[in-house]
């Protein structure tokens, strides 16, 4: 985008253009990257979960859930933990369709 503005100005190659920039230690703002972080997923709603979870989720549980999904290790960087767990639970109730014992109806949404 840069060497449209100004064809001249510009380097050749990506790699030279961004050379001419300064570089620093990530070690530098890493303590603020990682508040940040932290901030960012901070949840401002309360759980509507009525039962408190089953198991603390650990890298050996969400392996275990990606690789009953068949969810290949390559792409697991497409995916979320929260992406995995709900299809988890798609594929329980999935599982456990003779439960349901009433579908809503139209009239059930238009209501809710």
């Amino acid at each position: 985008m840069v060497k449209h503005v100004d064809p001249q100005g510009v380097s050749d190659t990506p790699d030279e253009w961004l050379d001419q920039f300064g570089t620093f230690s990530i070690y530098q703002v890493l303590s603020e990257i990682i508040e940040l972080w932290g901030l960012n997923v901070q949840t401002q709603v309360e759980s509507k979960k009525i039962r408190a979870t089953d198991r603390e989720m650990t890298t050996p549980l969400l392996l275990l859930r990606a690789v009953q999904l068949g969810v290949q290790i390559g792409e697991m960087d497409l995916l979320t933990i929260g992406t995995i767990n709900d299809m988890h639970t798609e594929m329980q109730n999935d599982e456990n369709q003779g439960s349901y014992s009433t579908l809503a109806s139209q009239d059930d949404m238009d209501r809710f």
